[in-house]
């Protein structure tokens, strides 16, 4: 007779990701579930419904200061891009792009792992250290900061 531990099964498909399929569903929405609307909210909305629908209200930074805030220009990038013009949206904020990208890999990830019923991680790649995690919030950070200069440069609002 199978103990509910025993039911529980981990399969590496590569070395980079692993599979787990858990007791319960239940353990796989936990996991994925909220990556997945995180990301599949906006691109569905970016998707399906005009921009000017938008219940949209102007940037307070914009209004206080006359100077786009580092994050000015995103919905409107996010839109072109689901549009199909690229062009736009790298032009108005070129992180946009980047973004938009991250977001369809991480809800393609997500969905994968609802859709099959896994819990899908990375298996053996290199764990993140404090130092690690420690440059990768300069690296972000820092393409925050070029992102606005270059929006400030342009005279973009």
């Amino acid at each position: 007779m199978k103990t509910t531990f025993e039911a529980q099964t981990r399969v590496p498909h590569s070395p980079l990701l692993t599979w787990n399929r858990p007791r319960s569903y239940w353990d796989v929405v936990g996991k994925h579930l909220p990556l997945a609307l995180l990301t599949g909210i906006p691109l569905g909305l970016a998707n399906c419904l005009p921009i000017n629908l938008l219940p949209l209200r102007p940037c307070t930074f914009l209004w206080l200061t006359n100077y786009p805030c580092p994050f000015c220009g995103f919905t409107r990038s996010f839109w072109a891009i689901a549009q199909g013009d690229w062009s736009f949206a790298f032009y108005n904020a070129p992180l946009a792009c980047l973004l938009y990208k991250a977001a369809l890999v991480v809800f393609a990830w997500n969905a994968t792992g609802l859709l099959l019923g896994v819990q899908i991680s990375l298996g053996n790649f290199p764990r993140r250290r404090a130092r690690g995690v420690r440059w990768g919030l300069i690296m972000v950070i820092s393409l925050f900061v070029i992102h606005w200069a270059y929006r400030l440069a342009l005279g973009l609002k």
